[in-house]
C-alpha cells in the first residue's frame, strides 16, 4: 500500500509513480523490436532509448546522492540494502550498455539480426531491472513513508523534479503525467507545480503522446 502522505507519513505515489514508468517504457522498447520493421525501428528506436537512458540515470544518480542517504540517516539498519540496490544500479549501467551497442549496430545497419540482438539486450534490462523496482517499491518506499518527515520529503520530490535537466523535462513530465492520469482520482499524488500543470495542458501532454506513437507503429 503506497503511502498518501499526512502529518506523519511523506507521501511516496510520486516516486512509485516514477518506476510505473519506467517499467512501461522499458515494455514499450521490447514490444517495439517485436512489431516494428528493422529500418522503421532504427530510425525511432536510437532518440527514444537515449531519452530513457538519460533519464533512468539521473533516477538512479539521485537515489544514490539524495534518497539513500535521507533514508540511511534515519534508517541505518538499512544499510545492506541499500548497498545492495547500489551495485544494481553499477550491473545496470554495464546491461545498459549493451543495449547502446545494440542500437548502434541497428542505426548503421537495419537488418533483422541485429533487430533481434537489440530485443534480446532489452530483455536483459528488464530482467535485471524490475527485480530491482520490485525491490525498492516493497521496501524503500514504505520505509520513506514511515520514517522520513513529509516536509522533508516534500522538498526532497521537489528538488528531484527541478534537477531533471531541461531538454528532458517536458518528455518526462509527460511520461510520469501518463502513469499518473491512469489512475483513479483518490489514488493520484498532489499536482505538480502550476507552470507545469500549465505547459502539460498547452503542449507537453499532446507532445508525450506524439512522442510513444512510433514505438506503436502509429503516427500522430
Amino acid at each position: 500500500m503506497v503511502a498518501q502522505g499526512s502529518e506523519s507519513h511523506a507521501d511516496v505515489r510520486v516516486y512509485q509513480a516514477v518506476h510505473e514508468a519506467f517499467r512501461l517504457a522499458t515494455t514499450r522498447l521490447i514490444d517495439a523490436t517485436k512489431t516494428l520493421e528493422p529500418a522503421t525501428l532504427a530510425e525511432v528506436v536510437a532518440p527514444r532509448w537515449r531519452f530513457y537512458e538519460a533519464v533512468l540515470h539521473h533516477h538512479h544518480e539521485t537515489e544514490d546522492d539524495t534518497i539513500f542517504p535521507a533514508l540511511l540517516a534515519v534508517r541505518p539498519d538499512l544499510d545492506d540494502l541499500v548497498q545492495s540496490l547500489e551495485d544494481d544500479h553499477q550491473q545496470l549501467i554495464l546491461t545498459m550498455d549493451e543495449v547502446d551497442s545494440a542500437v548502434s549496430a541497428l542505426e548503421q545497419k537495419p537488418e533483422a539480426a541485429r533487430q533481434r540482438v537489440l530485443g534480446e539486450a532489452l530483455v536483459a534490462v528488464r530482467d535485471a531491472f524490475f527485480p530491482h523496482l520490485d525491490t525498492e517499491d516493497e521496501t524503500i518506499l514504505p520505509a520513506i513513508a514511515d520514517a522520513i518527515p513529509p516536509k522533508e520529503w516534500e522538498r526532497i520530490d521537489k528538488d528531484a523534479l527541478k534537477s531533471i535537466p531541461r531538454k528532458h523535462l517536458a518528455t518526462s513530465v509527460g511520461a510520469l503525467d501518463e502513469i499518473i492520469q491512469g489512475k483513479a482520482p483518490a489514488d493520484r499524488p498532489p499536482p505538480p507545480p502550476i507552470p507545469i500543470r500549465v505547459m502539460l495542458a498547452l503542449s507537453w501532454r499532446k507532445k508525450w503522446s506524439n512522442w510513444i506513437q512510433p514505438l506503436q507503429g502509429e503516427t500522430s
